[in-house]
């Protein structure tokens, strides 16, 4: 990713307070609480972000967006106390991503201008039962079939899949020239065009609504958004945005918690005063909020240099951060005692879940930080300068 031309201030500012006004209204309330009661995910939101042109600010007729209204809404999508609801929103977005920057035919840029607008919604899926973050084991294939493919196979995980109009598939493509090698492709594909399989229970983030995919169609050759041999390159774009809005909309969510931490803190005693005034309690909480405020610096400076955010930089923005937001849900699900563990008393049992969930989701920590130990570099010139073993001869 490169950084975009950075957009007045006002401009900014009148964007935040846009989604401020978009998301407090008592309406769109209503729409969160109802999704988190009955674990269903209310298409209606993502219509309403791109009928109140939300994701038209941040994208325009660029493609790609402007990242410092990709970070404001991620971490507004984070206090929406929805992890499911803020990961469906991205990872439609992140779906954009790849159809802007990568989408060649008419077709396909149309398709994802009104994703941008709302009047669809967007998913993506690459894993396949027994494959996991192994791109390469994938089984499903496209074949070449007249002027189009013929794609079969299934996805094992594919979300907010039952609420989308289309989806991106990962499929190993049938190409001679890449035998043995990375023969993956990537093609959109309508979701009347294959079947969604029962909603997994998942142990957080139920409301993103995650479903297995089948198909066996054909789809035309516009539809080929990534070629073979140039998938993962083209996945890679759209998780590396994707990973970025996680990390923001974690540690809005760690705001969020901490806010109502502390509130709780200042209005419970124990043992004759407020839980705010016991030390060992209150710099624990001064803790969390100091890392979670430079964490949010950090997502800040990498959108200020045109270096700073790529595909490496982007997976450790994710690992760091959403280790941290395990860390924060915890600590204040702890303190809040046992209203924190009652489901109808307070949210706290269910962030903490939806934290982990987002350790998995978009990349494990493993997955993640093997991306950043590929881009370690060795000082070897200081290392001879500086290190000196033991041998034998030395003491002869």
């Amino acid at each position: 990713m490169t950084t975009q031309t950075q957009p007045p201030m006002s401009d900014l500012d009148a964007f935040r307070a846009h989604l401020d006004a978009i998301i407090d209204s008592e309406t769109t309330r209503r729409m969160i609480d109802e999704a988190e009661r009955t674990s269903v995910f209310p298409r209606e939101f993502v219509r309403l972000l791109g009928r109140e042109g939300v994701y038209a600010a941040k994208w325009g007729d660029r493609a790609q967006p402007s990242l410092e209204h990709t970070l404001a809404l991620a971490e507004r999508l984070g206090r929406l106390g929805s992890g499911g609801i803020a990961t469906a929103a991205t990872l439609h977005d992140s779906a954009i991503a790849m159809l802007r920057r990568f989408g060649r035919s008419d077709a396909v840029r149309e398709i994802a201008d009104r994703a941008i607008a709302g009047d669809i919604m967007l998913c993506v899926s690459a894993t396949e039962a027994g494959a996991g973050s192994d791109m390469l084991g994938l089984s499903s294939t496209a074949v070449r079939e007249g002027d189009g493919y013929r794609l079969r196979g299934h996805k094992k995980m594919a979300s907010p899949s039952p609420y989308s109009d289309y989806i991106l598939l990962a499929v190993r493509g049938v190409d001679h020239s890449h035998a043995g090698r990375d023969d993956l492709a990537l093609f959109l594909v309508p979701m009347s065009q294959v079947r969604v399989g029962k909603v997994f229970d998942t142990v957080g983030a139920k409301s993103v609504c995650t479903a297995p995919v089948h198909f066996d169609t054909w789809v035309p050759a516009e539809m080929m958004i990534a070629r073979p041999g140039t998938c993962l390159a083209v996945l890679s774009w759209g998780l590396a945005h994707e990973r970025f809005a996680i990390a923001a909309q974690v540690l809005g969510g760690s705001d969020f918690a901490i806010g109502l931490t502390v509130a709780r803190m200042k209005k419970r005693e124990s043992f004759g005063v407020k839980l705010f005034e016991h030390q060992a309690l209150r710099l624990r909480i001064a803790d969390l909020k100091a890392r979670v405020d430079l964490m949010r610096w950090g997502l800040r400076a990498m959108i200020t240099d045109p270096a700073g955010l790529n595909v490496r930089s982007s997976a450790a923005a994710k690992v760091s951060a959403v280790r941290l937001a395990c860390e924060v849900m915890s600590e204040c699900m702890h303190i809040f005692g046992t209203v924190g563990a009652i489901e109808n008393e307070s949210p706290l049992g269910r962030w903490w879940r939806d934290a982990k969930m987002a350790r998995i989701g978009g990349g494990t920590d493993e997955v993640l930080w093997e991306i950043v130990a590929a881009g370690l570099e060795p000082d070897f010139e200081s290392y001879d300068r500086l290190v000196r073993e033991w041998q034998p001869e030395d003491d002869g």
